[in-house]
């Protein structure tokens, strides 16, 4: 009966789960294609402020009649005094507007000049660092944004805009720029993917990603089927595989492409939502049922437990012993099977002499130091009296050290009633004996038991039919 109401409770919650996601599903997907360009158009509008204002840095530089002056008479100045007022004014560029990078590239005399004065000379036919300088010109645009290694700052990836400096007439004087570390870019866009819970990418025209979150990301193709839309003021929507989808919009401002692209979090949460809200009235229906049951399932438990156990030692009893001897007969025994036989020596003699409760005393004894060398290696059972056996798993080294601590841990017991504790043990394993059963091995375990009760009394002087 609990069983077929548990069943209904479950088929009732997985229907009602089945027609709540597929609600969900169909109104995510009609409004999904407005949701994705309200956010991209969000966070359009957020990185075009965050973004542009380097570049606006850069323009203002390149306009700098001061500036323009220094690249135009630095041919008549010595290279120390020019590179000083490079200095100077770079130092305050960068101080003052909070940027890691400024910079002035003369094509004059190719000089690259930093807060720290005179850097380098650009080369960009021999050094892989100036590519950019070439690249740049050969663009022939007022201002472009970077992504590259800086140089004079470990290589950090860092984010760079450039503008070319002219004089009036329109003739390059060189190029300025600033630049921050890619990772104010990558925090900013940490902060957005969190907020609107999608993958937002700079993409340039050639399919490059330019700022990621991901630095080994960083000037590797974008990988996902997205196609980018055209420079004209729209969001292009795209449905991808899996129920997701991408807009793309134009940066005329940097240049390059937004992506973004929904990462099934959003829509993930609501169906997360929906199943723990079934989940729980599930839970709650299953919970009364499980109470009822709970006391019947338990008694019946313990009265199983009881069935099998020894009510003295607390070890496995007999029953439990014939059932798991039953059971291992119709099957192969495993490589590391060891059977053990354990008898108490003295037993008689401690009832006679010292009453039951002594006799008891030894049998819980023989029991405890059993389970505390052998218990965690297989089961132990009292098959009898004073007799235990047990099923072990052991490899040969592994039985001949706990044999060791067997012996030791007997010999050190001292009860209250009987001050010393003897047990005589028979081991037989299918590493010895591979062909034989368990029957069999139980016989020769039975065997060497009594052997070593044997030997037992022989060397302590005991006549055993007293004992």
């Amino acid at each position: 009966m609990t069983r077929l109401a548990f069943a209904v409770v479950l088929l009732s919650f997985l229907l009602s789960t089945v027609v709540s996601l597929w609600s969900l599903h169909m109104m995510t997907q009609h409004n999904k294609r407005e949701l994705g360009r309200v956010l991209a158009a969000r966070i359009y509008d957020t990185i075009s402020i965050e973004m542009s204002e380097p570049v606006v840095v850069a323009k203002t530089m390149a306009n700098d009649r001061f500036l323009i002056d220094v690249l135009q008479r630095e041919g008549t100045m010595e290279p120390s005094e020019a590179a000083n007022l490079m200095r100077d004014y770079l130092s305050g560029i960068r101080s003052g507007l909070d940027y890691e990078a400024a910079f002035v590239v003369s094509d004059a005399t190719r000089r690259y000049y930093t807060y720290n004065g005179l850097s380098k000379i650009v080369d960009p036919a021999h050094d892989r660092h100036d590519y950019w300088y070439a690249d740049f010109l050969h663009g022939n645009r007022a201002y472009t944004l970077a992504v590259d290694n800086d140089q004079f700052s470990h290589d950090a990836w860092t984010v760079f805009a450039n503008a070319r400096v002219e004089d009036g007439d329109g003739r390059l004087l060189g190029v300025c720029g600033v630049g921050n570390r890619m990772r104010q870019s990558q925090e900013m866009f940490v902060s957005l993917e969190a907020e609107y819970q999608v993958k937002i990418d700079l993409v340039d025209t050639q399919g490059i990603i330019q700022v990621d979150t991901e630095e080994d990301r960083l000037l590797e193709p974008y990988p996902y089927e997205v196609t980018l839309g055209g420079t004209q003021d729209t969001y292009h929507y795209q449905d991808l595989e899996g129920g997701q989808f991408a807009v793309t919009k134009y940066l005329d401002s940097l240049g390059w492409y937004l992506v973004v692209r929904s990462d099934g979090t959003g829509e993930t949460e609501q169906y997360v939502s929906v199943l723990l809200l079934n989940g729980v009235l599930c839970l709650l229906v299953m919970g009364i049922l499980l109470a009822v049951s709970r006391g019947v399932l338990r008694r019946t438990v313990a009265l199983t437990n009881a069935s099998f156990r020894d009510h003295l030692t607390m070890l496995y009893n007999r029953r439990a012993f014939d059932e798991e001897k039953a059971r291992l007969l119709t099957s192969s025994l495993k490589e590391d099977f060891v059977y053990m036989t354990a008898d108490v020596n003295g037993l008689k003699t401690a009832n006679d002499t010292l009453g039951h409760a002594a006799g008891d005393e030894l049998i819980k004894a023989a029991a405890q130091c059993l389970k505390t060398c052998f218990g965690k290696y297989g089961t132990i059972y009292r098959i009898g009296g004073d007799e235990f056996a047990a099923m072990l798993n052991l490899s040969p080294a592994q039985l001949e050290k706990i044999r060791g601590e067997f012996e030791k841990t007997v010999a050190a017991w001292s009860g209250e009633k009987v001050k010393s504790l003897s047990v005589s043990c028979g081991f037989a394993s299918s590493r010895e004996f591979p062909s034989e059963n368990i029957s069999e091995l139980s016989r020769i375990s039975d065997e060497r038991m009594y052997e070593a009760k044997a030997a037992y009394y022989r060397q302590s002087g005991i006549d055993r039919r007293k004992t």
